[in-house]
């Protein structure tokens, strides 16, 4: 009790030092948590009835302290998986569960610099809406890692990086992140059920759906969004062409550490802009350069039409020939080439790595045109398949120089292997789940049914 009375003042402390008019709770009011990792802490207020307009809404969320820590170390993991390692984090980040007035509540964000660094506080709504829960915490983290470096002034996210990697989270991952109070007592534990599709889904196809039925954000609108394109459809539709936006960023084989390289930029300007040409200045040197590069993707994204997509069996054949690699074999010196075909895993394992490079490139090359033409259920496929290529060979670039020819490699190229050996099971596991079913025959089909009606 005494640990939580500590806490309680010090969050009071932070709240008078930021100059916000905070409510006034007694520590024995007080729920209070911390994150396994010490940098997500979490107060809250005794909640006693809820409003009576939260009743029906599905999508608003009761927050418990101990399972908030958890959902911000699984959305700070999500992150990581999405961005790759951006280091320690230095900066804390305390959330505030206050009691929800309405729907529409306001979820705000504060950062303040101490003497050892900048300290975060998020001031949460509670219920709210599971997306804006994870908007929330994405852009903290996003903050946080910006400032590791600031002195005199915190960085300023854009919304599209914010709202963009929140979506991606949400897609893949919504019911894994947000963890709801317990709603069942089974053999005297409390439980949740939730059901769960292990097939993973496409993380665009919301994306998708948008970019077909409304026009798509220029790079200005994007860029610099009013208020009323953020809320209602407009809202969806904003966050839906973020989403793409960050996406085909983080495809570039470099798009990670670009990104990372961008937020360190950031505390350094005013406008955003100036420090994503930095950030990403292998590849635009310009604003123009990317608003080429961005009516690039839209086009390509939304051009997918589907009288000229292939069928499932074809995306099949297809995708099974693109998973391997020409070579040319002898049985004898004597005997001429006879032209066959490796899986990239041998590729992979046993070629030097500037054959490697080589065949992997042409891959890349492969399925990005397979892209717009696949059946929709094989395209996160594709993308993932994209994305394993692209981040192995600049991976295994960074372990080190090998010369051509030699098969010995350092123990941090090894490593780099193994991985991309793993990632490549995963995902063959998963192409397996998508082997097209044989199609019944006409006439088979037209005798089940006769025998079935004479039943």
């Amino acid at each position: 009790m005494k640990a939580c009375q500590v806490f309680a003042r010090a969050l009071a402390l932070c709240c008078a030092l930021a100059g916000t008019a905070a409510v006034r709770w007694s520590p024995n009011d007080l729920l209070s948590a911390r994150s396994v990792s010490g940098q997500f802490f979490v107060n809250s207020a005794r909640q006693n009835s809820p409003v009576a307009e939260f009743s029906n809404h599905a999508q608003l969320v009761k927050l418990e302290p101990a399972l908030v820590t958890v959902s911000c170390e699984r959305i700070k993991q999500i992150l990581v998986n999405e961005l790759g390692p951006g280091g320690q984090w230095r900066g804390k980040i305390f959330l505030t569960l206050r009691p929800a007035q309405t729907v529409d509540d306001e979820l705000t964000l504060v950062s303040e610099r101490f003497k050892d660094g900048w300290r975060y506080r998020l001031d949460v709504p509670n219920p709210l809406e599971r997306a804006r829960f994870v908007r929330g915490v994405v852009q903290a983290l996003l903050l946080e890692e910006a400032n590791r470096k600031a002195r005199e002034r915190s960085a300023e996210i854009p919304v599209w990086l914010a709202e963009g990697l929140a979506r991606n989270v949400l897609a893949a991952h919504e019911l894994e992140v947000i963890l709801p109070p317990p709603q069942l007592v089974v053999n005297g534990l409390m439980i949740t059920p939730r059901e769960v599709n292990s097939r993973r889904s496409d993380p665009l196809a919301t994306a998708r759906r948008d970019l077909r039925e409304y026009a798509p954000l220029t790079l200005e609108q994007l860029s610099w969004p009013r208020d009323e394109q953020l809320i209602g459809v407009a809202g969806g539709v904003y966050r839906s062409n973020a989403q793409l936006f960050v996406s085909e960023l983080l495809r570039f084989p470099d798009g990670r550490a670009c990104l990372h390289s961008m937020l360190e930029e950031l505390p350094k300007f005013y406008n955003w802009q100036l420090a994503f040409l930095r950030g990403f200045k292998p590849h635009f040197q310009r604003q123009l350069d990317v608003e080429k590069w961005w009516a690039l993707q839209v086009e390509l994204f939304t051009g997918r039409d589907a009288s000229g997509l292939w069928s499932a069996e074809v995306s099949w054949a297809k995708l099974e020939a693109m998973l391997r690699a020409p070579v040319q074999l002898r049985r004898q010196q004597k005997d001429l080439p006879s032209a066959a075909q490796v899986p990239l895993t041998t590729v992979i394992r046993e070629w030097d790595f500037e054959r490697q490079r080589q065949a992997l490139r042409a891959k890349l090359g492969e399925l990005d045109a397979a892209r717009q033409r696949v059946a929709t259920d094989f395209l996160p496929l594709v993308d993932e398949y994209r994305r394993l290529f692209a981040v192995y060979l600049t991976k295994r670039d960074q372990a080190g120089l090998v010369l051509p020819g030699s098969k010995i490699t350092s123990p941090g190229a090894k490593s780099v292997v193994r991985e991309a050996l793993r990632q490549f099971d995963i995902l063959e596991s998963q192409r397996q789940g998508l082997i097209p079913k044989p199609a019944v025959p006409e006439d088979s089909a037209q005798a089940e049914t006769a025998l079935t009606n004479r039943k």
